[in-house]
């Protein structure tokens, strides 16, 4: 296990946070991210990942794009966002999405990443136009020699504050043993996570659909209201969940 100074786990989540949802970046802008991922590599479709480590056995993700909504001519624009931090709560002055759907999971990733927890990470594109870039991956030569030794793919891309999805579009992803597991470690850091049965599709079902044997499941990052201007990000949930990811025993067994 990875030791981590548990004054400074946190450090720095809540700015990086805020450096990524400066502007929405719906499809087509979502290399308005690329600088912030480092030292990633790309595939054809623009996708980007990360690798740390040997012989990874977790891939982790999340989505670049955020959710399109139409400006007065009906085409979808990066949008500068403006932020209204309320302490434990961040969110917009009401005119734009806020865009923690999923700049939240990508918060959690980066900071895996600075932490070099092993893994595969990989950002996706398009997730909300239909997952285009996981589905690419997911059939992709390239990724398919990356997958060799993964046994489980876990998204971070989950509303609420307490989800661990067994079940996406009502097709079982994860096994409850695989989930309990993901849950008695997340309590050693104060988070109490349950298994959710009503999880929709997310990156990590592409993956399941092209490797029906891997664990694949989806945490909650803490925002609300996604897809709507009265989107809202919990902090101070992701704070904790930041601390876990960099302190918890990986891989999970």
């Amino acid at each position: 296990m990875k030791h981590v100074d548990e004054n400074s786990a946190g450090d720095g989540v809540r700015e990086l946070f805020k450096k990524l949802v400066r502007r929405t970046t719906p499809n087509g802008f979502e290399h308005l991210m690329y600088e912030c991922i480092p030292h990633a590599q790309a595939d054809h479709y623009g996708n980007r990942f990360v690798i740390i480590g040997s012989n990874p056995q977790h891939l982790f993700t999340c989505h670049l794009d955020t959710y399109p909504l139409d400006d007065d001519e009906g085409e979808c624009m990066s949008t500068e966002i403006h932020l209204i931090d309320e302490g434990t709560i961040i969110r917009t002055d009401g005119t734009t999405i806020l865009g923690a759907d999923d700049k939240a999971g990508m918060t959690v990733m980066l900071s895996m990443i600075s932490a070099g927890i092993p893994g595969i990470y990989g950002f996706f594109l398009a997730e909300e136009q239909g997952m285009f870039g996981s589905q690419f991956a997911a059939h992709d030569s390239l990724w398919n020699e990356l997958m060799q030794d993964v046994k489980a793919v876990i998204s971070f891309d989950r509303k609420g504050v307490e989800s661990i999805i067994t079940h996406q579009r009502n097709e079982r992803t994860c096994s409850d043993e695989f989930a309990l597991k993901l849950q008695a470690e997340f309590k050693k850091y104060d988070l109490d996570m349950m298994r959710d049965k009503k999880g929709s599709a997310t990156d990590s079902y592409s993956f399941f659909q092209m490797y029906p044997h891997l664990q694949c499941t989806n945490i909650s990052v803490g925002y609300w209201d996604q897809h709507t201007c009265c989107e809202s990000q919990d902090i101070l949930h992701l704070e904790r969940l930041c601390k876990a990811a960099i302190s918890m025993q990986w891989p999970i067994p």
